[in-house]
């Protein structure tokens, strides 16, 4: 019998998900678990979360690609009808007349009309990408309470940790449960409580309990703790415990914020501007925006920060393969006439310099 009264513990001890993210996870966390079992059967469990993360993180941004494509299609349409539009405006200039700012109204949503100009299309990947986030999230902080294999270990863990008596629980995991406590109450005699518990341990806490075993518990403690240890981690890396600012876990914030500056900039050449506001818009997307999700990545379980890394990489790649082969997805492409005619001009300068050194010669 345990002599413990716990109060409860802090939003470290990962509770349900709540109304919102619980049924989301409920479907990302099915479909991340049937991807870690097919790896898992095909190849081994090391490493099987990480990749998991990466093929779903591909999963959802190949799904987004159509609504990606026509955010960027909508940027360049509204390029093209910038000018018509500033037109209009300086047409009616600053009028605080309601009539005249109807009309004005009336004439900017013709031009979006004759242009196919949709708003809505804009915000289409961010109202998409937000709820598939939410769900992600609150699967990759709690990927034991979703992955039948990962939660098999943790719990084979926790029950050798309740095995060890009432006397090892208040005299040293007492000491170290209770720091963690605040609203979150858990039974630390239930294995699948306790599992809640060891998620969020740190290593100075395994360390405190390897310190207080000996002998043959010391050996099965330690055995069942680098089983959870290679479920995991991916490459080294914990994907559930907070990245933070140390080694190694500083590698996702740095690739994070790496990753999404990268990519801002490349849609910043993608839809060029000469518009001051919509300029300071990209300037805040390449150095301000990365460094808010860098601190946010090393914040939060590493298995986010892999997501969004993966997610950023994929919009490069994207982007690359979009604008190199099929322009026209996004409205860049050049008529067939013009394009004939600049390769034609680039071949003649090539032909040009080529005789201009042979004279010299």
């Amino acid at each position: 019998m345990f002599d413990l009264m716990f109060s409860g513990f802090s939003a470290l001890i990962q509770p349900e998900p709540g109304p919102i993210a619980g049924p989301l996870s409920f479907v990302f966390g099915h479909i991340i678990n049937f991807i870690y079992m097919g790896l898992e059967f095909l190849f081994t469990p090391v490493n099987a979360l990480g990749f998991s993360i990466i093929i779903i993180t591909f999963i959802v941004r190949g799904a987004l690609v159509p609504s990606q494509l026509k955010m960027q299609q909508m940027g360049a349409k509204t390029r093209a009808a910038k000018p018509e539009m500033d037109k209009v405006r300086a047409k009616y200039g600053d009028t605080r007349d309601p009539e005249l700012r109807r009309k004005m109204a009336a004439e900017i949503q013709a031009i979006n009309q004759k242009h196919g100009i949709n708003m809505l299309a804009s915000c289409l990947p961010l109202l998409v990408t937000m709820p598939i986030f939410i769900g992600l999230f609150a699967v990759f902080g709690r990927a034991f309470m979703f992955i039948p294999s990962i939660a098999a270990v943790y719990s084979d863990l926790s029950a050798a940790l309740i095995g060890l008596g009432s006397g090892f629980h208040n005299e040293v995991l007492r000491d170290i449960i209770l720091p963690y406590t605040a609203n979150v109450s858990i039974d630390p005699r239930v294995v699948e409580e306790m599992n809640r518990a060891i998620h969020v341990f740190s290593q100075s806490d395994w360390d405190t309990i390897f310190s207080n075993l000996v002998g043959t518990q010391y050996e099965t403690i330690r055995y069942l703790y680098e089983a959870k240890l290679r479920v995991e981690t991916f490459f080294g890396l914990n994907l559930v415990t907070v990245s933070g600012w140390a080694w190694p876990g500083i590698i996702i914030p740095i690739l994070s914020a790496g990753t999404m500056a990268f990519s801002s900039w490349q849609n910043s050449r993608i839809n060029p501007t000469i518009d001051p506001q919509q300029k300071m818009i990209q300037r805040v997307m390449i150095f301000v925006l990365p460094l808010m999700f860098g601190w946010f990545t090393a914040t939060a379980a590493a298995a986010v920060g892999l997501y969004w890394t993966m997610g950023n990489v994929f919009l490069i790649i994207q982007n690359f393969v979009v604008v190199k082969y099929f322009p026209h997805k996004i409205g860049l492409a050049q008529k067939p006439e013009k394009d004939d005619r600049d390769r034609r001009d680039r071949r003649d300068d090539r032909r040009d310099r080529r005789d201009d050194r042979r004279d010299r010669r």
